[in-house]
């Protein structure tokens, strides 16, 4: 206020402004009301200060991204002799890069539902069409934009509160030549929410793909991936609006997107054919059941098993072992050991997950591979312009490991937010000969603190440590939290003794369910399942265990067969000795250690480019247009 008092202001009809630093008075009743003003008009981009406000409208605004408009919004168009857009947020960038050489990035931000998928393609849409193509290098551009719906299908989920909610978070390089020619795009990705595979929320629904696969395969590979009814298979069966949206149109052209994607960017059918196979295998993998008090054992159909494995390329006999007991190799002498009904079912499910999540990064890598930079770009090869799409802030009411990580990211952001703004603000000051040395914000360093330390242990500390313990569990877990943390600002214990605790997030208190803490964050698979996927005929899956040629040998013709316990436990005893040589030459690292390490050069990445700031909002709960809920929009606007 007091820089805009010495500044002065502007006074204009209400909703007329289109930087609100602009007004004579700006205040949080202001900003509230002049948004809800525009959004009334379908008027959903305002500037604050340098930052894009784009409110989500949940509808198509005609002529909004037509050719027209992407005319108006390039060759360094004047910000403020334009009405504010998602194109000239990208048009800056791109005429910056131009100017200056040096690397520019796109932070995207909002809650879940808020827009933030649609506001990266739109920006990375318009960013190549700024480039300057050429025969090389026009083709390239192409795939890098049709990527997109391959990557939602496999990656993005509905939700309750977004259909197309993205439960990864991806940070795109697109680089280019001296001539600003696309040379190429690499994706990163982060966090993978590999449990929706197996089970989702009420009124919540499964990856994006494996409805798609139904409503889009013809009967003749629908009968060679034997998918079946989806109807039957216990890891999708849970929403019915889910299940009938399979017989949709919707769900047919949606399906052909990405099919066509697939072919676009330069799969194989070879990778094709085994990737859909394993999508299939996994559906069947979950409708396997166990029954027994103290021995799990298989009491659903012998053909749902043997299915599965067709379709994943194993011995049904190698994979049943792996799933109902452990085998232990001390020695020369091979034992077992039976596995209860619920370590039988957790078993299960982390092989899916396991499944899915590598097969994702497969296609991560593929894409890179048929995407990325080739060959030399000249002087200008390392300019970059970067876009980062991340899973916004999330509070449910029941919050667990994944929600603590996505938070985590958002509250690195606002951090980074934070400071960078404050900077931006400073700079204002002296430009206008004001002295703004006494000047300050409140930062939540002291929250990243509690998490992130290492010395003295923060929380992603402490859950290493409990992770590695033998006795430790969830409980003990959140005692410990409470002993060390129970006086810090950032941290809140439970009244009675539910093993819960709460965070104090700068967007507001999450209280976190421990109930599977320390397993999400180990992500361990049984050395036996290991074994039996690095035996499969399915190339595919034997590459994302590393199998080898031999492996390959052994696993010759047994797709789907009964081979007799006696020759797989053969060969499931010479995989297991090579699955655990292989793993006892990694550099084992918790989930939660892995995600801090990709914020960290995440942050590098962020802090070495000129940031430009996209801040998503969602006008109201109900995903409807034209309804605009002031409570919730002025909840995002807080921070």
């Amino acid at each position: 206020m007091a820089r805009r008092a010495a500044l002065g202001g502007a006074v204009v009809a209400p909703g007329e402004c289109d930087n609100l630093t602009n007004l004579a008075n700006l205040n949080e009743d202001t900003l509230l009301k002049e948004l809800q003003h525009r959004y009334n008009k379908d008027v959903i981009y305002t500037y604050v200060g340098e930052i894009l406000v784009a409110v989500n409208p949940y509808f198509k605004i005609p002529n909004l991204y037509e050719q027209a408009q992407k005319n108006i919004y390039r060759g360094g168009v004047d910000r403020d002799a334009q009405k504010p857009h998602i194109f000239a947020t990208a048009d800056a960038a791109v005429t910056a890069l131009k100017g200056s050489g040096k690397n520019q990035v796109c932070v995207i931000s909002g809650e879940s539902g808020a827009g933030k998928t649609e506001s990266a393609k739109l920006f990375l849409q318009h960013i190549i069409d700024l480039s300057s193509p050429t025969e090389d290098t026009q083709g390239l551009a192409t795939k890098i934009i049709k990527v997109n719906p391959m990557l939602e299908a496999f990656g993005n989920a509905a939700t309750l509160m977004n259909d197309n909610s993205s439960r990864f978070g991806k940070y795109l390089d697109l680089q280019f030549n001296e001539a600003f020619g696309v040379r190429g795009a690499f994706i990163t990705e982060y966090l993978l929410e590999k449990s929706r595979v197996v089970q989702q929320a009420d009124g919540e629904q499964n990856f994006h793909i494996f409805y798609y696969i139904f409503g889009g395969l013809d009967a003749t590979l629908l009968a060679q991936y034997e998918l079946g009814k989806a109807a039957d298979h216990a890891y999708i069966n849970g929403n019915d609006s889910a299940v009938a949206f399979i017989g949709t149109s919707e769900c047919k052209e949606l399906w052909n997107e990405v099919s066509e994607c697939f072919d676009m960017v330069g799969f194989t059918s070879k990778e094709k054919d085994e990737l859909f196979a394993v999508l299939s295998g996994i559906l069947w993998l979950g409708d396997v059941e166990f029954a027994g008090e103290d021995k799990a054992g298989i009491v659903s159909s012998g053909s749902v098993l043997d299915t599965a494995c067709r379709q994943l390329g194993l011995t049904s006999d190698a994979m049943e072992g792996a799933l109902v007991e452990q085998m232990l190799i001390t020695g020369g002498e091979t034992t077992t050991r039976a596995l209860r009904c619920e370590q039988a079912e957790d078993v299960r499910d982390a092989t899916a997950k396991a499944l899915y999540g590598r097969a994702f990064t497969w296609i991560i890598k593929r894409v890179n591979a048929l995407t990325g930079p080739k060959g030399s770009g000249g002087a200008g090869s390392n300019n970059k312009i970067s876009f980062l799409d991340i899973f916004g802030f999330e509070h449910f009411e029941e919050n667990s490991f994944e929600q603590l990580c996505i938070n985590l990211a958002n509250e690195q952001l606002q951090s980074f937010f934070n400071s960078h703004i404050f900077q931006m603000e400073l700079d204002e000051y002296a430009k206008e000969g004001i002295d703004g040395s006494k000047v300050s914000f409140k930062n939540n360093q002291a929250t990243l603190d509690m998490i992130l330390n290492k010395r003295p242990p923060g929380l992603l500390a402490i859950m290493d440590e409990q992770a590695i313990m033998p006795r430790a569990t969830d409980t003990s877990m959140v005692e410990k939290f409470h002993s060390t943390f129970s006086s810090h600002e950032a941290y809140e214990k439970p009244r009675g003794n539910d093993p819960v605790f709460t965070i104090v997030h700068y967007a507001g208190s999450v209280m976190y369910q421990s109930e599977g803490f320390l397993e999400k964050n180990r992500d361990t698979l049984a050395l036996d399942v290991l074994a039996a996927l690095r035996l499969s005929e399915n190339s595919l899956v034997r590459e994302l265990f590393e199998g080898d040629a031999e492996d390959a040998k052994a696993a010759k013709g047994g797709r789907g067969k009964r081979a007799g316990r006696g020759v797989s436990r053969n060969n499931m005893r010479m995989s297991m000795r090579k699955a655990r040589q292989a793993e006892a030459k990694k550099q084992r690292k918790s989930v939660g250690t892995t995600f801090k390490e990709s914020l960290e050069k995440l942050m590098i990445n962020l802090n070495s480019a000129a940031p430009h700031f996209i801040r998503c909002i969602k006008p109201n709960s109900s995903k409807a247009k034209h309804l605009y809920e002031a409570e919730l929009v002025k909840n995002q606007l807080r921070y």
